[in-house]
């Protein structure tokens, strides 16, 4: 299954949970066929509850799968050399607030292997990239929870690994928060480190990302490199005062419409779609119409690829 050029692949890997005394089943993760390519920032996309913490334990070897598999970094799911080569932070990390932040760090340099002649230089490097070198002897009860995220950041990355889970790290801080965790991310990229991790935050996301997986009701809907996804805008069309007999006529050609006042704004994907609209347009004796090509923002993309995805399962539904 391992492709090199990705740090991690996974086939058909799916989760169900079962609930007590066998009452029912919850599946949490579908079928998921997911690629990463070593060395880019990822962001791991979709509403609460879609999959995205099951996934990145399924990833950690935290949790095994119901059914099909993957490797990360080469290697099988769970496999230990693996897991020695990356850095992870969950969502809501709790530390000891009694310890100093070289404490902690000092804890988890033990934990991590690290050899005790390479210890304080490694500790010294995590939190001079964090920006808590004037922090090492505060205790952790004392910091902000920016602070702690980027404490968490540092000892994610404590045993220099080659890749790094971070389960929403942007989540509940502050715009100060935000942007120093970001600029921790860009360092951390720029240090050649591939960065795996989930958010809610989409314009963080836009900001930092070069590929994005989007998921829903535990599928992978859309997943690729974020510049080319977002040029897949189409073409939008406004027309003024379009007579309503038109609008049956050019509806299967159009992903979307508005009404705004006297003026039409259509979504069309590909250019055959906009000859066709134009033709019906034109010939219904429709003027003024014009064209736009452009990029989406991130979260138009999430917003209508989730829609539509919602819609094609309500339908699956529905057809039973």
């Amino acid at each position: 299954m391992a492709n090199l050029d990705n740090i991690i692949n996974t086939a058909g890997l799916t989760k169900v949970y079962h609930r007590l005394l066998g009452f029912g089943s919850n599946l949490a993760v579908d079928d998921l066929n997911l690629a990463v390519p070593e060395g880019c920032t990822f962001g791991f996309l979709g509403p609460n509850g879609a999959g995205k913490t099951t996934t990145i334990k399924m990833l950690l070897g935290l949790i095994s799968p119901t059914r099909g598999g993957g490797d990360v970094l080469g290697r099988e799911l769970g496999n230990l050399e693996a897991k020695e080569q990356i850095g992870f932070l969950p969502e809501e990390p709790a530390f000891g607030g009694h310890l100093k932040a070289r404490e902690f760090l000092n804890l988890c340099a033990g934990l991590s292997h690290i050899p005790r002649s390479q210890r304080r230089r490694r500790i010294s490097l995590a939190l001079d990239v964090v920006g808590l070198s004037d922090r090492a002897g505060d205790r952790l009860g004392e910091f902000s929870k920016g602070m702690l995220q980027r404490i968490g950041i540092a000892q994610a990355m404590l045993h220099n690994p080659k890749l790094l889970i971070l389960d929403e790290p942007l989540t509940g801080l502050d715009p100060a928060g935000r942007m120093e965790v970001k600029r921790i991310m860009l360092e951390l990229t720029h240090r050649g480190k591939t960065i795996f991790f989930s958010s809610h935050i989409l314009s963080d996301v836009e900001e930092l990302c070069d590929n994005v997986g989007i998921l829903n009701r535990g599928r992978l809907i859309l997943s690729g490199p974020l510049e080319k996804l977002l040029d897949a805008g189409g073409v939008e069309i406004t027309v003024e005062d379009m007579p309503p007999a038109l609008l049956e006529k050019i509806e299967p050609f159009v992903t979307g419409m508005a009404k705004q006042g006297r003026r039409w704004v259509l979504q069309l994907n590909d250019e055959n779609s906009e000859k066709q609209v134009k033709k019906v347009l034109t010939e219904g004796g429709c003027c003024n119409i014009q064209d736009r090509r452009g990029t989406l923002k991130l979260e138009e993309l999430f917003m209508r690829t989730i829609e539509q995805n919602d819609i094609a399962v309500g339908k699956e539904v529905e057809n039973g």
